[in-house]
């Protein structure tokens, strides 16, 4: 008897289920394409994520998610394969809705991939799954064959249902779940195959934004998964209106300097945020004297643009701090 649905989890590049379906993927790939050279794994970046399908106890398919460098804020969809006995069965839909999530999470904005003529099969699933055809990229731009494709990921905002998991993430992750989702609050909560993976929350007042509850869960770290995400929901800001962005934190001071903050004092966020929750909380409970205040001016006032964040901070400091914002 064969299981309804395949059980899809995150494993290394390494795991020997996924060596031997890469191999069975370069084995159909030099099938289809005998006359060019299998280049599926020439590629492959130390981020990259590989996603595992497995069904009746077998694996059965496999993909992987691999950031372009930075600053592109898309991910590559890569090493797509569902066994030739297995197919028919929805998995390499299930494989692929699954790499989405797993690139919202990493705070991807758009998620682009490399197919070829010769299988319409797969162009057949991108394209009912709403990925546009876009012009070859980089290292396809001159190859004939190739067909590139690209859709982008929306950032799921969270809505009452979600308030009970968003709470036990963020206090699984050292930060008080006060007031989430409250009246003027706007939370956003990402999941992949191991759970929620990400959080964040902004409030508003006037041009000013309060950025807060940002967390990531430890696995997730030391990848630029906080600084895409941060982009992400200040660029949306900004669009809407937002001229400057603060934030309360006390522990992680050279994480958001890199993300383009910079000290203030704290009267200055509290008088610009009086009305937000999170700083009439702070004044309820006489814990604002006990803060840090952190500024990021939305936009430029010669090009209209965010104002660019750095590269991605290092592992030790994505260690150092188990969860990035205030409370």
């Amino acid at each position: 008897m064969t299981s309804p649905d395949p059980i899809i989890t995150a494993v290394t590049a390494d795991d020997p289920r996924i060596e031997q379906l890469v191999r069975d993927l370069d084995a159909d790939l030099t099938a289809r394409y005998p006359d060019e050279p299998c280049t599926g794994g020439a590629h492959i970046s130390p981020g990259i994520r590989f996603l595992l399908a497995e069904a009746d106890g077998r694996p059965v398919g496999c993909c992987a998610v691999q950031p372009f460098p930075f600053p592109d804020s898309a991910a590559e969809l890569k090493r797509m394969y569902v066994t030739p006995e297995a197919r028919g069965r929805g998995i390499a839909a299930r494989l692929l809705a699954e790499a989405e999530r797993t690139a919202t999470a990493l705070g991807h904005t758009e998620m682009r991939l490399e197919t070829a003529v010769h299988q319409p099969e797969a162009i057949a699933l991108y394209t009912r799954a709403g990925y546009a055809l876009i012009p070859n990229y980089p290292p396809y731009q001159h190859k004939t064959l190739s067909r590139c494709y690209a859709k982008p990921l929306a950032l799921p905002e969270a809505g009452p249902e979600d308030r009970e998991e968003i709470t036990a993430f963020l206090a699984g992750q050292g930060l008080p779940p006060q007031d989430v989702l409250a009246p003027g609050t706007r939370y956003w909560l990402t999941r992949d195959a191991a759970g929620p993976a990400t959080t964040v929350g902004l409030e508003r007042q006037g041009h000013c934004v309060l950025l807060r509850s940002v967390a990531v869960r430890p696995d997730l770290r030391g990848c630029g998964a906080a600084r895409r995400l941060v982009r992400r929901v200040l660029t949306e800001a900004a669009a809407q209106g937002g001229h400057t962005a603060y934030l309360f934190s006390t522990g992680a001071g050279p994480v958001w300097e890199r993300l383009g903050f910079r000290p203030v004092p704290v009267a200055e966020a509290a008088e610009a945020l009086s009305d937000a929750p999170q700083v009439r909380q702070y004044r309820a409970t006489g814990s604002l004297t006990d803060e840090a205040a952190w500024r990021h001016d939305l936009v430029d006032v010669t090009t209209g643009n965010l104002p660019p964040m750095s590269a991605d901070h290092s592992a030790a400091d994505a260690r150092h701090t188990a969860a990035v914002t205030g409370r």
